[in-house]
């Protein structure tokens, strides 16, 4: 079992110095067809039959499973009788691929490099047993790296978010602060020896947690480490940011600051900043790197790649998740309209702008409950202005997109569809679009629930229940906004409760986002009018008081009720928007809702 107990040495470990990689004494070399490989003496047996990696053969018995796939890598777990060992085999799927390892060599051989330096300055890390490099003419193609398996161990990610939740109170908040600590310290070594992780996160690091509840870290995936000569303290904040944008919105301030404190407390670096100001300069940095990550990732549902396909048939153009059965695609594209007519569809919705329904479609191989949605344009014009604008239909699409990459709860999106026209510009004139998103279930809307439920409780259940609701649309809406997006059609029918309303912790998410938008940053007039619309929508919530209003700005507010946010100022500014609306609804006859 390898050991992640880490050490402290500059010319090798500490039981003396350190193995050359992939040479003898420690390896031996064979040959198979034109694929060559170095095997660790004590592995050789193990791991080569007839000079080959028996992949196929562990398959057969069992031993074998998929750990990842991908265009360019993929990971593979075999449990034999000596041990389980990970296999990563580096694929070239195109000339760049090849060309980067003719000038930069195998990622397998870089891989088990890294491995060793890192050993070299007491940083746990995989263990390679075997290399394997296929040649053609003395050109690199694919190869293979083979590591120990780590025993004991787990993702970070997996513990942060599976496990340490579940511990008791006490427990967790001692691991949280250990892990703080521990992390750091593993963070201070990689850079005092001037590494740098470029894919810095918790799914990269394995922990383990020993019988004294003491905390071990290793580094894996080790193609992503880059070497310096001298990091400057700018590289060190952009690095420490990539790490903080997976805690920034998993942990509180407090334990982030701990990680910094201790980080500088390990770095003994006299030119090292001051805290705060650092602190201050990584959150910075992390937010312009999170918003461009998020753009990325908001730009995949328009596109084919591994979370989405395209399909064309005729004057059907359609985007689909790979969650949603092909048969449930084709039978969208073939006929949009057939789906409305199916046995057991329900019709939930049926007005002049849209045809909503309720039906079943495979997805991920299960019959599963979804919300179909036809956007029927309004006028001409709208096919024209969709010429130089998404339609309604897309930008709700696009909004699901938005919503997901960035953490905010919101019904998964599985389809969108469109008709288009003919003609050179057929493509680009869009006219009825439909709109697929799986249904929440057990849900009900917070419209819903505080006209047909609300008033059903108790006087006590009502203000119990009132004063979690608040406290929960407080931190929707500021999460929403932190992120830079909004909701101009922000009211408690386009909010869903999932779950028991009842439960401690209330589970709001957004549902019907054409009002939903991306604006970065966020204008402080989009912020009242948003707030203006949600308190519009719960004025005739019964029970409800100004002292809830006030409670939800209070929570809203990133400095509460404080004159750092003239939170007066706020109250009339949003008061004086609920007014204007209300007079705008009187002089179209509109309704409020």
């Amino acid at each position: 079992m390898p050991d992640l107990e880490p050490t402290r040495s500059s010319s090798g470990t500490e039981n003396g110095p350190r193995p050359c990689v992939f040479e003898p004494p420690a390896w031996n070399w064979s040959k198979s067809d034109d694929t060559g490989w170095w095997v660790r003496a004590d592995w050789a047996s193990a791991l080569l039959h007839d000079g080959r990696l028996p992949l196929d053969e562990w398959k057969r018995k069992g031993q074998l499973t998929t750990v990842k796939r991908g265009p360019h890598r993929v990971v593979y777990r075999a449990d034999l009788p000596e041990g389980s060992v990970y296999v990563k085999h580096f694929l070239v799927p195109n000339f760049r691929a090849k060309a980067r390892q003719w000038f930069r060599s195998g990622k397998g051989r870089n891989e088990g490099r890294r491995a060793a330096k890192l050993e070299a300055i007491g940083v746990p890390t995989i263990t390679p047993v075997a290399l394997g490099e296929r040649r053609v003419r003395r050109f690199l193609l694919e190869n293979y790296l083979v590591t120990k398996e780590i025993a004991n161990t787990l993702p970070l990610d997996e513990f942060v978010e599976s496990r340490l939740p579940l511990m008791p109170p006490a427990r967790q908040g001692k691991l949280r602060r250990d892990l703080a600590r521990v992390l750091a310290d593993l963070t201070a070594r990689l850079h005092d020896a001037g590494f740098v992780h470029q894919d810095f996160h918790p799914g990269n690091l394995l922990i383990r947690i020993e019988p004294d509840d003491s905390l071990r870290l290793a580094v894996i995936d080790l193609d992503a480490l880059r070497v310096t000569r001298r990091l400057s303290w700018a590289d060190v904040r952009e690095n420490l940011a990539l790490l903080n944008h997976y805690f920034w919105s998993r942990c509180n301030r407090a334990d982030r600051y701990r990680f910094l404190t201790a980080y500088l407390k390990a770095r003994r670096e006299p030119s090292a900043p001051e805290a705060r100001g650092l602190a201050r300069e990584i959150e910075r940095s992390t937010r312009a790197w999170a918003e461009r990550l998020w753009r990325r990732w908001g730009r995949r549902c328009w596109s084919r790649n591994k979370y989405f396909n395209v399909h064309e048939k005729k004057n059907i153009r359609a985007i689909a998740s790979r969650d949603l059965d092909p048969s449930s695609v084709e039978e969208i594209v073939d006929d949009p309209e057939a789906i409305f007519r199916r046995e057991g569809t329900v019709i939930l919705k049926d007005s002049r702008t849209a045809l909503v329904a309720e039906t079943t479609l495979t997805v991920k191989g299960r019959p599963t409950r979804v919300i179909y949605k036809r956007f029927n344009p309004k006028k001409t014009l709208e096919t024209l202005l969709n010429l130089v604008r998404p339609s309604r239909a897309g930008r709700a699409w696009q909004a699901g997109q938005h919503l997901k990459s960035r953490g905010l709860p919101t019904p998964q999106n599985l389809a969108y569809a469109v008709k288009t026209g003919r003609g050179p510009l057929g493509r680009w004139l869009t006219g009825q679009a439909y709109l697929v998103t799986i249904k929440a279930e057990p849900s009900i809307t917070l419209g819903d629930y505080a006209r047909t439920v609300l008033p059903l409780a108790s006087p006590e259940e009502r203000r119990a229940q009132i004063q979690r609701l608040t406290l929960a649309l407080a931190r929707l809406l500021r999460v929403l906004h932190e992120r830079s997006m909004s909701d101009r059609d922000l009211k408690a029918a386009n909010i869903l409760i999932e779950g028991d309303p009842a439960a401690e912790e209330i589970a709001l998410t957004l549902i019907d986002l054409v009002g939903v938008q991306l604006l970065h940053p966020l204008p402080k007039g989009r912020r009242l009018q948003n707030l203006a619309r949600l308190q519009l929508s719960l004025a005739d919530v019964p029970g409800r008081t100004r002292t809830d209003a006030l409670r939800f700005l209070r929570a809203y507010l990133p400095w509460g009720l404080s004159p750092r946010n003239d939170w007066k100022g706020l109250w009339r500014k949003v008061e004086r928007l609920i007014d204007y609306k209300e007079e705008k609804n009187r002089r179209r006859g509109r309704p409020l809702s």
